[in-house]
């Protein structure tokens, strides 16, 4: 049986390396009242849900958080279209000044930062009534960095950063830094547990 990291690397690598970024759109959720305050500072930019690549080969990569290994970490899917689905804000970036830089220039690699929680606990239900409970080590892809060509790196990671003082890991929300001082600010590369280049 192939290992589900295994599976995750490889789905990395077959719809994102050797690829460029023609569009980049952020999708955040509309709540009605102000808007997702996305840049929170000139590098770093927060998203309440979705990063979209619209690739030069058509594919169309949402990048999100999920629960594949456990919640919440950096997964992503290919969706059909972009759309303003209802209850949802879609933003273009693609000519923002940290994005123009990167538009064009090829993916040569993702790594992906994992973090890990050793006394994560696992309940066994029967008839929704928790019979026992055990401990349990859970790994999470918890940032991405993704390489470019000529050098230039981002970082995504499934944080959130409140009034830039409080840092939460492990977030429905994502983070994307552009520069290293931000990831270092954040210890992003310090805090991993486990590296892995895809």
């Amino acid at each position: 049986m192939i290992d589900k990291k295994e599976l995750y690397y490889e789905k990395i690598r077959n719809n994102l390396i050797g690829h460029k970024i023609k569009e980049v759109f952020y999708q955040e959720i509309n709540y009605q009242m102000n808007a997702e305050y996305w840049d929170l500072a000139p590098m770093i930019h927060s998203v309440d849900m979705n990063v979209i690549f619209e690739l030069d080969n058509g594919k169309i990569i949402q990048i999100k958080w999920d629960n594949e290994f456990y919640c919440y970490g950096i997964g992503f899917e290919n969706i059909d279209k972009i759309d303003n689905k209802e209850g949802f804000n879609t933003i273009n970036l693609t000519s923002n000044s940290v994005w123009t830089n990167l538009i064009g220039k090829e993916i040569t690699g993702i790594k992906v930062l994992w973090d890990i929680d050793e006394h994560a606990k696992e309940k066994t239900l029967k008839n929704d009534k928790v019979i026992s409970t055990k401990e349990i080590s859970i790994n999470v892809p918890q940032t991405w960095e993704i390489q470019f060509e000529y050098g230039n790196k981002i970082w995504i990671s499934a944080l959130e950063i409140k009034d830039d003082e409080q840092v939460f890991y492990w977030q429905d929300h994502l983070t994307l830094f552009f520069d290293n001082a931000g990831q270092e600010k954040y210890e992003l590369i310090k805090k991993a547990s486990a590296q892995h280049a895809v």
